[in-house]
C-alpha cells in the first residue's frame, strides 16, 4: 500500500512539473525585402534603390524596410543628399530627402542633426511598407516622414569650342594673269616696221 501511494504521489509531482514548464512560442519566418509591398511610384522611379534593401524590421505588425545611406551634404535649401549602398556597400542611388520638420538621424541610438553628420558617414534610413519616403526610425509617425526629391542631374560635359583653322586654298591649275599685253604690242610694230622696210626694198629693186 505505501509503495502504491508512493509511486502514484511521484506520477503526481511529474504530471505537475510538466505542466509547469512553458511551451515553445509560436515562431513566424522572417520577413524579406521580396515580402515588402512597395509603393508603386517607388517602383517606378527608383527601381535599384529597391534592390538595396537590406533588411525588413517590423514594428506593430508594420514592415519597415532597412537601407544604408552615405551622408553626402545639406542643401541651401534644407534638403539632405544622401548615396544609397548595396550589402558592399557599393553606391546604388543618389536620394534628396525633403526632411520633415524636426527630423534628424540617428548614430548608435543618438540623435544627430543631418547638419553635423561628417561626409560618406553611413546611417540608417527606413521606409514604411506602401509610403513613398523614409523616415530616421522604424515604427515612427508618418508625419515625420521625409519627401523624396529627384537627385540634382550631373550638368552635360560642354564640348570644346571648335579651333578656328585658316582655310587652305586649293592650288589654281592657271597661273595668274600678270602679264601685261604691251610686248605684244612692240612685237607687233617690229612686224609692221620689217614689212614696210621689205616693201621699199623690193620697190627700189624695180625701179633700178
Amino acid at each position: 500500500m505505501t509503495l502504491t501511494a508512493l509511486i502514484l504521489g511521484t506520477s503526481v509531482l511529474s504530471v505537475a512539473d510538466a505542466q509547469q514548464q512553458p511551451f515553445p512560442r509560436e515562431r513566424t519566418q522572417a520577413r524579406s525585402c521580396a515580402d515588402v509591398d512597395w509603393n508603386q511610384d517607388m517602383i517606378t522611379n527608383h527601381p535599384r534603390l529597391i534592390e538595396a534593401c537590406q533588411e525588413v524590421v517590423v514594428v506593430r505588425e508594420q514592415n519597415w524596410a532597412r537601407f544604408q545611406a552615405a551622408f553626402t551634404r545639406v542643401e541651401a535649401d534644407g534638403n539632405v543628399l544622401f548615396s544609397i549602398r548595396d550589402s558592399r556597400n557599393r553606391p546604388i542611388e543618389n536620394v534628396v530627402l525633403e526632411p520633415a520638420t524636426g527630423q534628424v538621424a540617428y548614430i548608435d541610438n543618438r540623435a544627430v542633426p543631418f547638419a553635423q553628420l561628417r561626409r560618406d558617414q553611413v546611417v540608417n534610413l527606413y521606409v514604411p511598407e506602401g509610403q513613398y519616403g523614409f523616415v530616421s526610425q522604424p515604427g515612427a509617425p508618418l508625419e515625420e516622414i521625409a519627401i523624396v526629391r529627384r537627385a540634382p542631374s550631373t550638368p552635360a560635359a560642354t564640348s570644346p569650342a571648335p579651333v578656328r583653322t585658316a582655310a587652305t586654298q586649293p592650288r589654281a591649275d592657271v597661273l595668274p594673269a600678270t602679264a601685261s599685253p604691251l610686248p605684244w604690242f612692240a612685237f607687233a610694230g617690229l612686224l609692221s616696221l620689217f614689212g614696210a622696210l621689205t616693201v621699199r626694198l623690193i620697190r627700189r629693186s624695180q625701179a633700178c
